[in-house]
C-alpha cells in the first residue's frame, strides 16, 4: 500500500509531536501494562471496526449539530498508537482515558449512523477488557508484594 505525499507528511508530523512529548515525560508506565494496552489497541486497529476510529473524526462532519456539541479533543487510534509507542503514557489510566475519548467523540454521530453503533459496541468491549486487566494487575501487584515480604 503506497501512501500519498500528504499522508507521509502527516505521519512525520505526528511522529515529531510524539517525540517532543516524550522528552517532557521522565517516567512511563510499566512494560507489562504497556504491552497489554498495546494488545487491546492493535486488536481494535486491525479488527473489522477499526476503520471507524483510526483517524480523528472530522470536525467538519459535525456542522449539522449547529455547535450544540463539539469534539473536545479530536483523537484517533493512530494517535494513541504513536503515544503508546513513544512511551508517553505515565499510567494505564491515561491510555484508557484516550480510548474512551475516541469512543465518546464517535458517539456524537446520530444514533442511527454506523459509526455511532460501532462506537457503542466497541466501547462496551473495551470496558469489559479494561475491567479484566485492572483486576489482573491488582492481583499481580498483591502477589508481588507478598513474595517480597519475608515474614
Amino acid at each position: 500500500m503506497s501512501r500519498t505525499a500528504s499522508q507521509v507528511c502527516e505521519l512525520e508530523n505526528v511522529g515529531a509531536e510524539c517525540k517532543k512529548e516524550k522528552k517532557k515525560r521522565a517516567y512511563n508506565m510499566d512494560r507489562n501494562n504497556k504491552m497489554q494496552c498495546w494488545v487491546i489497541l492493535k486488536r481494535l486497529i486491525v479488527g473489522r471496526d477499526g476503520w471507524a476510529f483510526k483517524q480523528p473524526l472530522d470536525v467538519k462532519v459535525f456542522e449539522f449539530l449547529d455547535n450544540l456539541e463539539v469534539v473536545s479533543k479530536p483523537i484517533g487510534l493512530k494517535d494513541i498508537e504513536c503515544r503508546l509507542n513513544n512511551c508517553l503514557y505515565y499510567k494505564p489510566e491515561e491510555f484508557a482515558d484516550d480510548m474512551r475519548l475516541v469512543f465518546t467523540n464517535a458517539l456524537i454521530y446520530p444514533s442511527r449512523s454506523e459509526i455511532h453503533m460501532i462506537a457503542m459496541r466497541v466501547s462496551g468491549n473495551f470496558e469489559s477488557s479494561w475491567k479484566y486487566l485492572k483486576k489482573k494487575w491488582i492481583l499481580e501487584e498483591r502477589k508481588g508484594k507478598k513474595s517480597m515480604c519475608k515474614c
